[in-house]
């Protein structure tokens, strides 16, 4: 795993420094929010509503951009008064569990057609820490993991302005299983700004 972070690391600084000639470049902030699937929601089965994605892309080719994309989300729940079994112990009481996921990744987009309103589809490939908490009276149990991550994505791009255009995507954050934890996944639902350069 550290191998790949590392390669995932190198290709997202490739991205900034490979040269190409009067290049558009798009910075986006987005909000984000996330709907549990799998194993993350049999630890925490509620909706996310606190999320954030920063992304920056370059044009290598008409209608094709790369780039790197960085977020948080973190989910929670309360559960209810009942007795609950880890492993060899069972404990009684109220839960509260938390689920903070970091996803990195470098990304491609291709955008369908020109216009004001622009249809694209993308996918990203990198890695997604994991932190996990399930609270219960004085005891915690903490849980963190660095998953192999691969995101597609579908969207659209709205121009408002000749540098300034609005996002509107979903993405499906697919955490493979490693040797300490199940896969797990998570439907991010995205809008925010797009800011063009050149």
């Amino acid at each position: 795993m550290k191998k790949f972070i590392i390669f995932t690391l190198l290709l997202a600084i490739g991205t900034f420094v490979v040269p190409t000639a009067s290049a558009q470049s798009f910075t986006s902030v987005q909000y984000s929010m996330g709907i549990p699937t799998g194993g993350l929601k049999t630890h925490v089965d509620k909706i996310s509503w606190r999320g954030f994605t920063f992304e920056y892309q370059k044009e290598v080719a008409p209608s094709v951009s790369v780039g790197v994309n960085f977020a948080w989300s973190t989910f929670y729940e309360r559960k209810d008064y009942d007795s609950y079994t880890r492993d060899n112990a069972t404990l009684s009481g109220v839960q509260y569990r938390y689920d903070n996921l970091f996803p990195m990744l470098v990304n491609a987009h291709y955008t369908i057609g020109t216009g004001t309103v622009v249809p694209y589809v993308g996918l990203g490939i990198g890695t997604m820490y994991d932190l996990r908490n399930t609270d219960m009276g004085l005891w915690t149990v903490e849980e963190d993991n660095w998953h192999f991550l691969m995101t597609p994505e579908a969207g659209f791009i709205f121009d408002v302005a000749p540098d300034v255009s609005l996002k509107l995507n979903a993405k499906y954050d697919y955490a493979f299983k490693i040797k300490d934890a199940d896969a797990f996944g998570n439907l991010n639902i995205n809008f925010g700004f797009v800011f063009n350069s050149w």
